[in-house]
């Protein structure tokens, strides 16, 4: 049996027209059972509170970690460690610099917070969760263009930005981010090194995570880029559609989780968007469909070149999908 969480957040009632930073209202963390099918859910959040925007918060839960017995999950402006399976909440962390939050993950003894709306990775301490160090996405003063006595999680939006930070990773004991704006993935300590993934492509990158002997980044428009992590050059482009056969889009591709040979794919369900460039990649597909597909849940075998499941998230829980987890074990 392949159990796997998937996080994400569904969308609110007239968002669109509320503007940034106002699009969805319930944060969801769902648990996938791809044996059965079955879909439960583990913990959301419903309303916002001191570390949010008075009205309208925006409620999702983005790119997690899990570890033995451990979940670390955040929201827009939070960090939530949960012990596992019971979900019991062991500890909140948050600080005026975490404001639109895409991913959390721990390496060692520390835990890497990317803040997207301010273009930096938070690193905290594991044992204290205090704040060590603020490393902007470009290796600029991290505090260049934002003012450290601002309190951001208060901020609907703080678009545009300057490189949209979405997802960390370790590659050769270094930490890597992949990045919305310049579309590549960059090293934190050296942004010189660089992993040009879309290649002049405006397709929103996102993940960054090993299949096999490769990074692994999902493109927007169903595109997996495979990426030698010695040589960072694109090794494929995979067109997960094409494997399928299908000529129409799923959705918003973002999420990846890799078991047993099988690859697991996060399909969100399209939504408008002020920023047009961003869906031009629909063009390729003629116009045709997919604007009002559910979010889902799609398994690849790479090896074999074929789809081999999916699954529709279930009406009213989840919209965007940000990441998808395997269960965390029960021992270390």
């Amino acid at each position: 049996m392949t159990v796997l969480l998937v996080s994400g957040g569904q969308e609110r009632v007239g968002g669109f027209e509320k503007g940034e930073g106002r699009y969805y209202g319930a944060a969801r963390l769902l648990r996938l059972d791809t044996d059965r099918g079955d879909w439960t859910e583990l913990a959301s959040r419903l309303e916002g509170g001191a570390h949010y925007p008075a009205e309208d918060p925006n409620l999702e839960f983005t790119a997690g970690w899990a570890g033995p017995g451990e979940l670390w999950l955040p929201t827009d402006t939070e960090v939530y460690q949960y012990r596992y399976p019971d979900m019991t909440v062991e500890r909140v962390v948050s600080y005026p610099a975490f404001h639109n939050i895409h991913h959390v993950a721990v390496f060692g003894d520390r835990v890497a917070v990317v803040s997207t709306g301010l273009d930096l990775i938070v690193l905290l301490d594991r044992a204290t969760l205090e704040p060590v160090e603020y490393l902007n996405a470009e290796g600029r003063d991290p505090w260049h263009r934002f003012d450290p006595g601002v309190d951001y999680r208060l901020v609907h939006s703080t678009r545009p930005h300057d490189c949209h930070p979405n997802y960390v990773f370790e590659l050769q004991g270094e930490l890597w981010v992949t990045r919305c704006t310049q579309e590549d993935a960059v090293c934190l300590r050296e942004p010189d090194r660089r992993i040009d993934i879309s290649r002049e492509k405006a397709i929103s990158v996102h993940d960054g995570i090993m299949v096999q002997d490769l990074l692994a980044f999902t493109q927007v428009d169903g595109v997996l880029t495979l990426v030698d992590p010695d040589t960072l050059q694109v090794v494929e482009d995979v067109d997960l559609l094409k494997l399928e056969g299908r000529s129409t889009p799923r959705g918003w591709c973002r999420g990846l989780c890799y078991i047993d040979g099988i690859l697991y794919v996060g399909f969100s369900r399209l939504r408008r968007t002020r920023n047009r460039a961003r869906l031009r990649w629909l063009g390729r597909f003629g116009g045709r469909g997919g604007r009002d597909a559910d979010a889902s849940v799609a398994a690849y075998d790479l090896a074999q070149g074929s789809k081999v499941g999916e699954w529709t998230v279930p009406a009213g829980s989840l919209d965007a999908i940000y990441g998808i987890m395997p269960e965390p074990s029960l021992r270390s």
